[in-house]
């Protein structure tokens, strides 16, 4: 079977679900913001009548939003499958039993610095698209700290990302078989560290296809480098006890 056959089928029913609510408006009410224009905020009240503002948008907001972001979910986890395909040179199922890791040293580095990098911009694209269509209150600094925020972690925790790799492939004869066994074995404290990752990238690319679409791309990639650190993690003990 073609392994394009999925990618393309997220990406089909993605569309048909953004299709669905393409003519629905976004607020049963429009005018629903007017009577917030002329308030008068402080320091005081700002938390007050942002917690009014969100209150008043929940009360009137349809679907649409939701739907839209999950249809952008759908269609970016499919994009995603599919460049990570094109990347690895997948074609088919047995391509997919066969899926390694990346094939040298280096590579492994680069990918992974420009895997976690990403989240940076996918995160700015995603504060600034719903600024834009109007999720945050005007007097709140809505979208400012959380882009400091994302920037700042990105930085201090690519260290920790490339010493992590550094571990995972520490005596690895690279490319390894994503799929090696014991699913579990030594080093242990490095297996289940990664496990533990795995679990948390897959969380994000859940919740990202249904809430934040913008980073499901790189989360998908992060899965993918982290279930290939396992291995090599497991084929690295394997080799250096011979």
């Amino acid at each position: 079977m073609n392994a394009y056959a999925a990618p393309l089928l997220l990406i089909a029913v993605g569309a048909l679900v953004i299709a669905s609510v393409a003519k629905l408006p976004a607020y049963t009410d429009p005018t629903w913001q007017d009577r917030f224009l002329s308030v008068d905020v402080s320091l005081e009240n700002s938390d007050e009548l942002s917690a009014e503002w969100y209150a008043a948008k929940a009360a009137v907001e349809t679907p649409r939003h939701r739907r839209l972001d999950l249809g952008m979910g759908l269609v970016a986890l499919g994009l995603g499958v599919a460049a990570l395909f094109a990347l690895l040179g997948v074609r088919s199922a047995r391509d997919l039993i066969a899926l390694g890791s990346p094939s040298t040293r280096p590579r492994f580095y680069t990918f992974a610095a420009l895997t976690w990098l990403s989240f940076i911009p996918a995160e700015w694209f995603w504060l600034d698209y719903t600024q834009g269509r109007g999720d945050y209150p005007w007097w709140a600094d809505s979208i400012g700290i959380p882009a400091g925020g994302v920037l700042l972690f990105g930085i201090v925790g690519l260290p920790v990302v490339l010493l992590g790799v550094g571990l995972a492939i520490r005596g690895a004869s690279l490319p390894v078989t994503l799929w090696s066994r014991p699913a579990l074995g030594p080093p242990y404290g490095v297996c289940i560290g990664l496990i533990v990752a795995a679990v948390l990238a897959l969380l994000v690319l859940v919740s990202g296809v249904s809430t934040e679409p913008f980073l499901v791309p790189s989360a998908l990639f992060a899965l993918y480098l982290i279930v290939s650190g396992r291995a090599a993690a497991v084929e690295g003990r394997r080799l250096t006890s011979r």
